[in-house]
């Protein structure tokens, strides 16, 4: 009985605060039991008595060991656009349900600032099936250089991230300018090789090389063959950003010729509007053909409702126009996207919207697509 007396006055004193606190009990032979008893020689008690004292039972208030750590080692998140578009150049208006983009990613942190990060896209082939790429796949590092990351394998080119978050918020109903083929169409968003990136004072820029055939492009380089891009941008005033940007790639495979591109940006952003404007000149340098002097420009802007009526309505609206051979007089093509978006909470967005291109040469054709979108962020 002394063993058992003993033993639940153990049990007792090494409870948690967090159990005494809900009056946790102990069983002894199936008798429940709350308080101890000890006499003068230390012997333990279950009823109290002459000569017997009330146990007293101290448990520190803190605790100097850390049962877990808030620091965060995954982070796994995703974006889908879902798209119901009708085509309305068509005089039968075909129509279908489309998911343009599911993107899934995971970081894995190695501490505060630097990680790994993998992406995969889901895209639908001409077959109809859906089939998964990679996306990104790269490491970063912070403060490599002075002020400077990086990010090393399938990683951001310097242009087309920094202008959806500055410049065109609408990525889930059209592409940028300068990636979509309604208006440039010269590059993509990613590729493989080293990109710096940093930021300080009114300042930030981008550099890095790259093997210049993008994310779904192989490496088929015969010489140097690949490409240099940069990205500087200034804060001149509040709201108001000046970049310049430029991209040369060596031997583009499949195309046998050098491009050199060119471009300069302006944006300003208040909590009322958005305009932004970019100005593009690009130069194929053909090895043995003529060279193609290409150019272009395009103007957008955003309405937000939400700080004059309270309600998180955008309308937007995108103008392009592309001359993809300045030697051809009547070689161009203008792209129109104008619409409204309302933003349901951080994670849901929709929009209704219609975009359209009107071609003048010799190839490509025209179109006219409604669409309605759903912007979902998780």
């Amino acid at each position: 009985m002394r063993k058992k007396l003993l033993l639940a006055g153990l049990l007792l004193i090494g409870t948690s605060s967090h159990a005494l606190a809900q009056q946790a009990t102990i069983l002894i032979n199936g008798v429940p039991v709350k308080q101890l008893y000890v006499d003068s020689e230390g012997r333990l008690y279950l009823t109290p008595g002459e000569g017997r004292k009330p146990v007293k039972i101290e448990i520190p208030t803190t605790s100097k060991t850390a049962l877990s750590s808030k620091e965060k080692k995954i982070k796994i998140s995703g974006k889908a656009f879902i798209h119901y578009d009708v085509d309305l150049k068509n005089p039968s208006h075909p129509n279908a349900f489309k998911l343009t983009r599911n993107y899934v990613e995971l970081r894995g942190y190695f501490n505060k600032k630097d990680y790994f990060r993998t992406t995969l896209d889901a895209h639908q082939d001409d077959d109809g099936s859906y089939r998964t790429r990679l996306k990104y796949a790269y490491v970063y590092f912070s403060d490599v250089l002075p002020y400077t990351g990086v990010e090393l394998g399938l990683a951001h080119r310097p242009w087309i991230d920094w202008e959806e978050h500055h410049g065109w918020l609408h990525r889930d109903v059209e592409e940028t300018f300068i990636e979509n083929h309604s208006g440039a169409g010269l590059i993509n968003s990613a590729d493989t090789g080293i990109d710096f990136k940093g930021k300080h004072g009114i300042a930030s820029w981008e550099f890095g090389i790259f093997n210049g055939e993008g994310y779904h492009g192989e490496e088929e380089s015969k010489h140097f063959g690949k490409s240099l891009e940069g990205r500087l941008s200034l804060n001149l005033f509040k709201g108001f950003i000046l970049s310049g940007h430029t991209t040369h790639i060596f031997d583009l495979k499949g195309e046998n010729m050098d491009r050199h591109i060119y471009q300069i940006h302006a944006v300003y952003n208040n909590p009322y509007l958005l305009v932004a404007a970019q100005y593009i000149w690009d130069k194929d340098d053909y090895h043995n053909a003529t060279d193609v002097k290409q150019k272009g420009y395009s103007i957008n802007g955003d309405l937000k409702l939400k700080t004059l009526t309270g309600y998180p309505i955008t309308l937007f609206a995108r103008y392009d126009s592309w001359n993809p051979n300045t030697g051809r007089p009547d070689d161009s093509r203008k792209h129109f996207v104008y619409g409204a978006s309302y933003t349901l909470n951080p994670f849901v967005k929709f929009s209704l919207a219609q975009d359209r291109k009107i071609v003048k040469s010799n190839g490509g054709n025209d179109s006219n697509t409604f669409m309605a979108v759903t912007n979902v962020k998780w």
